[in-house]
């Protein structure tokens, strides 16, 4: 037993003599490769060496990086421009500001462009273009230059400096013809999601729906298998593009098989309306519903009242819409009262001719500057739904009056707008007749289509 451990622990001896000539060579070979490296406790960690080094690339590399000093150079030589886009409430001052234009020049700048665009037709969403000269150094912006934007689809405006401090308003317009455009179809779920599916621009189908909203109520006279006719003015490009709409000349609807149509006339006097086919006037004394998207919730009539819980006759007509929805007055007239009514809450009354007056109540706020004395215009904005007085949620509480009697808005026979005679009729006629070849001439659906009788061919405008 004791000859055997001894064997055993000479072989141990010999195994760690030959490991500890091992580790000796190994430093020094760690020591030969790395001769610059200090090892002490508080070196950086290194790091590994690469894998693979391509050489070829690198030298690409720094050849690309040397053109990209000369772009670089090419760029700094460039005018700057920055974009700006207008938020809700800016003015072209607080653009120009925002850009890097001292106070001086846009005040300057601004009074130059008032010549060829209004300020104040700025925006929300609007980009303007702002220019400076290069910076000397390549870094930021020189001296400001110029101020773009496009005033219309067709006008773009500018105002640039001249001999170094003044500036100069320019306009340049795009190549464009005035040409009609004729569109028909089914109403699937409303008349303006079914005209803009068909193609007509939104201006044109608010244009129409205004102008049938006399005769129409789109809540409850729309049915199913209904249609709609229209023909209107447009601008195209040379592409084709509509650039923008103008004038409708025709509109109608067949409600249920019964027809509306109604024709665009400007009489001797250059007053433009809507006329039906016998010369009278779409335009009624009274908007049939005071605001947009309406859904009538409580009608005309007794009624249990919802909070005071017995019935009750209700003397007006609610309508459910969103708080802010802009309320407008039914018709031309004077404000007899606005202010704050018991449990109308904010409420405007509106005297109107021919002994009718309406009344708006539960509004959020009343408009600013309407006032008792003030002339309003039909369509005008008067004030906003809300909650107001004693009410159950947001909806607009409708009134009309003949004399100091609340009537049923929905039934009364309001007074028609003008009605045409003599030689003013025979004017309309012809006018009439006119558009009638055009709607016979022109197949419905039609995107693009000849140029408008008497309007001229391509121009610039």
């Amino acid at each position: 037993m004791i000859a055997v451990g001894c064997c055993v622990s000479a072989k141990i001896k010999r195994s760690a003599k030959a490991a500890a000539i091992v580790g000796v060579f190994g430093l020094a070979a760690m020591m030969a490769a790395r001769p610059f490296v200090a090892m002490v406790d508080n070196a950086a960690p290194l790091d590994p060496p690469a894998a693979y080094a391509d050489y070829e690339s690198e030298r690409a590399a720094w050849t690309e990086a040397a053109g990209s000093d000369s772009d670089m150079e090419y760029r700094a030589s460039r005018p700057v421009e920055r974009v700006m886009r207008a938020g809700a409430g800016d003015t072209m001052m607080d653009l120009l500001l925002r850009a890097g234009v001292d106070s001086a020049d846009a005040t300057q700048a601004i009074e130059s462009l008032s010549a060829l665009f209004n300020p104040r037709g700025l925006k929300a969403g609007q980009p303007v273009t702002v220019t400076f000269e290069p910076a000397p150094q390549g870094l930021g912006q020189g001296e400001f230059q110029l101020v773009s934007l496009n005033a219309d689809p067709i006008r773009e405006v500018a105002t640039r400096r001249v001999d170094g401090h003044d500036f100069e308003a320019v306009e340049s317009k795009r190549q464009v013809t005035r040409e009609i455009a004729h569109y028909s179809g089914g109403i699937r779920s409303s008349l303006f999601d079914s005209a803009q599916t068909a193609g007509v621009p939104a201006p044109v189908i608010v244009t129409m729906i205004r102008a049938l909203s006399y005769d129409v109520d789109f809540q409850r006279d729309i049915q199913a298998g209904d249609a709609f006719d229209v023909m209107f003015e447009g601008w195209y490009d040379p592409k084709g593009k509509l650039v923008r709409s103008g004038d409708m000349l025709y509109a109608a609807i067949s409600l249920s098989g019964r027809p509306i149509a109604m024709f665009r006339y400007e009489d001797s006097q250059s007053v433009v309306e809507y006329y039906n086919d016998k010369g009278e006037s779409v335009k009624k004394a009274l908007l049939r519903t005071p605001v947009d998207g309406a859904k009538i919730t409580s009608g005309f009539g007794l009624r249990t009242h919802p909070i005071l819980g017995f019935t009750k006759m209700h003397k007006g007509v609610d309508f459910g819409v969103p708080v802010g929805t802009p309320i407008m007055a039914a018709g031309d007239g004077t404000v007899e009262m606005a202010g704050f009514n018991g449990s109308y809450g904010n409420y405007v009354r509106v005297r109107h001719g021919s002994g009718f007056a309406t009344a708006y109540a539960h509004m959020s706020r009343i408009a600013q500057n309407v006032h008792t004395g003030k002339r309003v215009g039909q369509g005008q904005i008067i004030g906003f739904v809300g909650t107001s007085g004693r009410s159950t949620g947001p909806h607009l509480h409708y009134e009309v009056l003949q004399g100091m009697n609340q009537i049923n808005p929905m039934s009364i026979k309001v007074p028609t707008g003008t009605k045409l005679a003599g030689k003013e009729l025979d004017r309309f006629r012809s006018a009439k007749l006119k558009i009638e070849h055009m709607l016979s001439s022109i197949p419905p659906s039609t995107v693009r289509v000849a140029e408008i009788p008497g309007k001229g061919g391509p121009f610039t405008d």
